[in-house]
């Protein structure tokens, strides 16, 4: 039997003790709650998710391409592809590409964890089993006004250092952007939490029980899937460690979906508004400390109002009830008390459906005990 557990409970958590009574299972060790979990379940995941973003991937691309020819023309995919050395971001058909392609390893992860567990398939996005939209919602309003105190106090230093602020200069095919950005980007951002702070940390975590090792050992895998220099790859280390932790912290994937969702919107909207070149590949170190800086002060307002709200960061799992052994009373006459063969050494049944009928003949080689389920 499995519930949710009391919010900021006191203890330790999922000791390994293998003595009786209930473990407190934080986020990354939530294979746990499933008793039909094994060690090499995770490796036959990576597979089928493998496979099976493979397969959206090419049908995808086809779709795309076809899409793309009806409406640029015949040369649409050499102008994309060849014209130039680098893909503009900006490109409405490119963004789309990017970003949705993405998106496709959400149905393919839960395809894949569907088939291997662990159960139910809501422990992928909290100790819940569920995506808790209302903390969601706020973790989403706390990111905005940090990001814009941020942003903010950045453009005042701009502004106190050059005398002046860039003018916005929106780039063609705006508003196609701005959907996009508003549509699947958010879809784009809860897909790569999925994989870097769901699957693999909750992987780890069914073989390693200490959190550090859940919360690090994933982030170079999310770092250098980015092509950028050393501040910037530092800058999204950074933000891979704060979305690990905040996982850990918050018994789920809320605060990190939020985190990444305003990063990212707001990073993109940048990129179309012309204030900013989301293709660059520099960034510099003061970019680096406005970011993490906003990043831990979003970490330390969630974890501060969660645990004021009493969200659950545990999951309660009890072992499974063992048979209780009774004994059994003297017979009683011929039928007794307990009725027809229930004297020493019968078992006692519940009845339909577990057997066909109420009671049965001695046990061979039973002693004076009864078992009852």
């Amino acid at each position: 039997m499995t519930t949710r557990a009391a919010p900021w409970r006191r203890g330790s958590l999922d000791d390994g003790s293998p003595a009786p009574g209930p473990r407190f299972l934080p986020y990354h060790r939530l294979a746990h709650a499933d008793p039909e979990h094994r060690w090499w379940k995770p490796l036959v995941e990576l597979l089928l998710f493998g496979a099976f973003y493979l397969v959206l991937t090419i049908v995808f691309a086809v779709v795309w391409a076809v899409g793309l020819l009806a409406v640029r023309g015949e040369e649409a995919l050499d102008e994309v592809f060849l014209a130039g050395a680098e893909l503009d971001m900006m490109d409405p058909a490119i963004f789309f590409m990017l970003f949705f392609s993405l998106v496709l390893m959400i149905p393919a992860l839960l395809a894949a964890r569907a088939i291997t567990g662990p159960r139910p398939l809501g422990l992928l996005l909290s100790v819940t089993g569920r995506l808790r939209r209302g903390f969601l919602g706020r973790c989403l309003l706390v990111a905005l006004a940090v990001y814009a105190v941020g942003h903010g106090a950045a453009l005042l230093v701009e502004y106190a250092l050059l005398g002046s602020l860039t003018a916005p200069q929106p780039v063609e095919g705006f508003w196609w952007l701005i959907a996009m950005i508003v549509l699947v980007v958010p879809l784009q951002c809860a897909a790569e939490e999925l994989v870097f702070r769901g699957y693999l940390m909750q992987t780890v975590g069914r073989w390693l029980r200490r959190p550090v090792f859940a919360i690090l050992l994933p982030v170079p895998l999310f770092t250098f899937g980015h092509l950028y220099d050393t501040w910037g790859l530092l800058a999204v280390a950074v933000m891979a460690v704060v979305a690990g932790w905040l996982t850990w912290r918050t018994g789920g994937l809320e605060a990190a979906i939020a985190l990444h969702v305003v990063n990212n919107v707001i990073a993109t909207l940048f990129g179309a508004l012309g204030l900013s070149d989301p293709d660059a590949e520099e960034s510099s170190w003061v970019a680096l400390v406005l970011s993490a800086g906003m990043q831990v002060l979003f970490a330390w307002l969630v974890v501060r109002s969660a645990r004021r709200r009493g969200v659950e960061v545990t999951r309660t799992v009890h072992p499974p009830r063992p048979p209780v052994l009774l004994a059994a009373a003297p017979t009683a006459g011929v039928f007794g008390a307990g009725g027809p063969g229930h004297g020493p050494g019968a078992w006692v049944c519940p009845g339909p459906p577990a057997c066909p009928g109420h009671w049965s003949g001695p046990v061979p080689g039973a002693a004076s005990r009864a078992f009852v389920d």
